[in-house]
């Protein structure tokens, strides 16, 4: 964990340094937004001395700090305390343990997954900053889909804000694809395509079961950093159906009432590039065995032509680049590192079924315990702005979560890619998202080991149903209740 203080202010007397910023009173996320809310005149200042603590994982301080600074220009009255954590299940226990004893901070980031069941420990939106009508205009369907869910009366609530949502996409080796697919040059936008570009890129070496280039990392979890997230796309791309409305009960090894069955589609998949009777067979747990970074490592290295990452992942691939040119190993050249969407169960450029891949994200929320409810979340509404946005993709290349930037970083060579997915990328909830993953993964192994698929997905989803609450997670929506009506602010 470090502790951030961003600079300093006379108005609070403490022998530490922070962040001082203070809170104005504006529109929704933004004027340049179509916004809808009643016009109102702003309220008058408060210059009450308050003091915000924020958790967050990964982003260092010179993250935010422009951001901090330029509302501190309007803002004297309110200082910001900002943790930074690395250690996702030490972020995690910390958390809850403290939001269960009433303290904790103001504002904490969370994954996306957790605001399903943790929605009793936030504050939601005041309708001073927003609503559900205007949060699914300015922000992609991903992030509404997780971040707005009924309140303890049925009622929809906002509860989180997004600063991005990243998308699950190819990394490939340019240099691979031009001499072993020079016609195309680039990863097929199909499933079935790709099983034939694999089996183009994959040279074995004379080492039984191993290859000296695998045109692909994928079919186990050991070695594969993103493994359970491309399964889950599959499974979205299938169709699957994971839980019941209420989420009671989890559904995704179920029959659809065609008769399909989209999970053991998607582990079929899933797992066929590690079965070695198959002629696209390019990967197992024993590859990249002698690499601390499994698959990334191997991209780097040339010995694998594909890898699942998002546009996060880059920076992940350029640190080993690094470390393994320090070892003296040969490393792929950075122009020949380049990016693709995910592929599809149908072609996408002459299907009509909607395109999917994964998302995946941190949201900022606002804690039930906090003081200052409505200055946390006005805090909130500036760094969501699209210039703040802007300012954030700048410095990390997390794509946006606002549908109004999708078209301008679409166009950057490298992470307009995972840009570009924003718009149709989906989630899926999860109550206890760790041990989901823990269960998925065992399920994988165990199925490569020659367990029916069937019966090990059976096993998974009466282990996740029986981790439910019994009366549900999501609560109905009240049938009977009328949103206000709102004017539109252009």
């Amino acid at each position: 964990m470090v502790k951030t203080f961003l600079t300093s202010s006379p108005m609070f007397n403490s022998k530490k340094t922070f962040f001082t910023i203070t809170l104005v009173s504006i529109l929704l996320f933004s004027t340049s937004c179509s916004l809808l809310r009643k016009k109102e005149l702003p309220p008058p200042v408060d210059n009450t001395e308050k003091s915000l603590v924020i958790y967050n994982m990964y982003d260092a301080e010179d993250v935010f700090e422009p951001m901090i600074q330029e509302y501190f220009k309007e803002n004297p009255y309110v200082r910001i305390e900002y943790y930074r954590f690395d250690d996702f299940e030490e972020y995690e226990k910390r958390i809850l343990n403290e939001l269960a004893e009433g303290e904790g901070p103001d504002i904490f980031a969370m994954p996306n997954s957790w605001f399903i069941k943790n929605r009793k420990k936030l504050s939601a939106m005041p309708a001073s900053e927003g609503n559900p009508t205007a949060f699914r205009t300015i922000f992609v369907e991903a992030a509404a889909n997780d971040l707005i869910t009924p309140d303890n009366d049925g009622v929809e609530q906002v509860y989180g804000l997004p600063l991005y949502v990243d998308t699950l996409g190819i990394y490939y080796n340019k240099d691979h694809f031009e001499d072993s697919i020079p016609t195309r040059g680039k990863p097929s936008s199909t499933w079935d395509g790709i099983k034939n570009d694999v089996y183009l890129l994959t040279k074995e070496s004379n080492s039984s079961n191993s290859f000296e280039v695998s045109g692909i990392a994928l079919g186990v979890t050991e070695n594969v950093s993103n493994a359970l997230d491309v399964l889950f796309a599959m499974m979205i791309q299938y169709g699957d159906v994971f839980y019941d409305e209420t989420m009671s009960k989890a559904t995704f090894s179920s029959y659809t009432s065609g008769g399909s069955r989209p999970s053991t589609d998607a582990v079929t998949l899933f797992t066929s590039f590690a079965d070695s009777s198959q002629k696209y067979y390019s990967w197992n747990e024993d590859q990249a065995a002698n690499y601390d970074k499994g698959d990334i490592s191997a991209f780097v290295a040339g010995e694998v032509s594909m890898i699942f990452g998002y546009a996060s992942t880059y920076a992940e691939i350029l640190s080993e680049r690094g470390n393994l040119r320090t070892d003296k190993v040969d490393v792929i050249d950075i122009d020949a590192i380049a990016s693709a969407p995910m592929p599809q169960i149908e072609d996408p450029t002459v299907s009509t079924e909607k395109r999917d891949t994964y998302a995946e994200y941190f949201a900022f929320g606002v804690s039930r315990n906090t003081e200052y409810p409505d200055t946390a979340w006005k805090f909130l509404t500036f760094l969501s702005t699209p210039n703040n946005a802007t300012t954030y993709f700048d410095a990390t290349h997390r794509p946006t979560s606002l549908r109004s930037l999708i078209p301008d970083q679409s166009n950057d060579p490298l992470y307009g890619t995972f840009a570009k997915q924003v718009g149709y990328a989906e989630t899926f909830p999860v109550v206890d998202y760790l041990l989901f993953r823990e269960m998925m993964d065992a399920a994988i192994s165990s199925i490569n080991s020659g367990t029916p698929i069937g019966s090990a997905l059976n096993a998974v989803e009466d282990r996740v149903s029986d981790s439910l609450p019994k009366g549900g997670v999501i609560v109905p929506i009240d049938p009977d209740y009328v949103a206000p009506v709102e004017s539109v602010e252009e």
